[in-house]
């Protein structure tokens, strides 16, 4: 009788995982979403935060970035993103494993005043740059400066 109760618990809680798993959040299909990793920038003078082991997925919504992670806690992040640090870069060979033999990398500001490098294989370069494509054009040089108004 204990045996029946102790296997009658393990199936529930078996199917409650997989019903967790499969019911987590999901982009839309017609959502362009990329896999990618996200790590802090580290301030000038420390060491560089090491790449993430497990891959994120993400997509842009107008200039957030969404950030989907975690394969049974799924977990959602919201980047409001103000605009780009530097040009996107080709990362150096082994520098970020687990997504492509070539993979790119964008630092971004964010709304916050946190910086963040966001990594991605170079075949999604245009997912990676979002709304901000003039970051993925190579020897762009910066836009000209605005003009405070002085109400004249």
């Amino acid at each position: 009788m204990t045996a029946l109760v102790v296997l009658a618990i393990l199936i529930t809680t078996g199917v409650s995982v997989v019903a967790a798993t499969v019911a987590g959040f999901r982009f839309p299909s017609h959502t362009a979403t990329f896999r990618c990793k996200i790590r802090p920038v580290a301030v000038a003078g420390a060491r560089q935060h090491r790449w993430p082991r497990r891959r994120s997925r993400a997509a842009w919504v107008h200039d957030v970035l969404l950030v989907r992670t975690g394969p049974v806690l799924v977990g959602l992040r919201a980047l409001a993103v103000s605009t780009p640090e530097q040009p996107l870069r080709d990362t150096r060979p082994g520098e970020v494993r687990g997504l492509s033999t070539r993979a790119v990398a964008l630092v971004i500001r964010l709304d916050d005043g946190a910086l963040v490098e966001v990594a991605t294989a170079a075949r999604h370069r245009t997912q990676l740059v979002g709304p901000f494509f003039a970051a993925a054009i190579p020897g762009l040089g910066h836009g000209p400066r605005e003009r405070r108004n002085l109400g004249r």
